[in-house]
Order: structure tokens, then C-alpha cells, then sequence
């Protein structure tokens, strides 16, 4: 039985770490991208997908692909946003292909870009939570 817990846990403590990393870089380039300057960008397509949330309720996540220029280049990039509204149809018309919007660019690499620059404290604790509970859990497991 000891083994059993001790390869649970090493397995659920592996799992941890590996999500925990991920998390990490996801935090470190989403706070990048809050320097990032602004540009003007053309809504491609757009997908409007309905979603709920046990705190808030309803909300829509819109995907988008949009393309904005840079002196004489043109990038692209997708990115999708989460939108509280319960008018699908005012979204609709906001996030219409041709519609210009603000997306953000990295001066650095301007191939990437994002539509909402920065992080915010919800999204840090998702990612660092997620991970805890399986380190948390693959301690418990080991200590059996």
C-alpha cells in the first residue's frame, strides 16, 4: 500500500510541477504584455461562443483574428476576450469583421500581439491554484 501511495503521489506531484511551470510563463507573458503599445486592428472573423459561470452567470467568449500594420508590414493574430453581457446581438455588432479595435504588439517582436494586455488577479490565482491542489495532493499522497 505504501508504494501504491508513494507512485500516486510522485505522479500527482510530477504533475504539479509540469502545470506550475506552465502557469509561470503564461504569468510572466501575459505581465509583458501590459508595456505593450497600442495599435489599430481590423476584426477578420469573429466567434461567438455563449458560457457560464457559476459567479457571474452568462457570459460570451468572443475568438477573433484581426490583422493590423506596422509601417509597411501587416500582422495578424488571434486572441479571444470574455465578455459579461447578455446582449449577443450588441456583441455581435461590436466584434464585427472590418470592425477596427485596439490590439497591443509586442515592439520587440511584433508578430505578437494581444487584445487585452495584462493579467488580472483571478487569472493569477487560477493558474497557481491549479497546480497547488496536485503538489498539495501528491505531499498528502507521499506522507501516507
Amino acid at each position: 500500500m505504501f508504494l501504491a501511495n508513494l507512485l500516486i503521489g510522485l505522479i500527482l506531484l510530477a504533475m504539479g510541477i509540469v502545470i506550475l511551470v506552465f502557469s509561470i510563463k503564461k504569468i510572466q507573458e501575459k505581465l509583458r504584455s501590459q508595456d505593450w503599445p497600442p495599435v489599430d486592428a481590423e476584426i477578420l472573423d469573429m466567434k461567438l461562443e455563449k458560457r457560464y459561470d457559476e459567479d457571474s452567470g452568462k457570459y460570451y467568449r468572443i475568438k477573433m483574428r484581426y490583422q493590423y500594420s506596422l509601417g509597411e508590414a501587416t500582422y495578424s493574430g488571434e486572441d479571444e476576450i470574455d465578455k459579461y453581457s447578455s446582449k449577443k446581438r450588441e456583441l455581435k455588432k461590436r466584434y464585427a469583421p472590418g470592425t477596427t479595435i485596439k490590439a497591443y504588439y509586442n515592439p520587440e517582436s511584433p508578430y505578437e500581439s494581444v487584445l487585452e494586455p495584462g493579467i488580472n488577479i483571478a487569472m493569477i490565482a487560477v493558474l497557481l491554484i491549479i497546480p497547488a491542489i496536485f503538489i498539495i495532493t501528491g505531499f498528502v499522497f507521499i506522507g501516507r
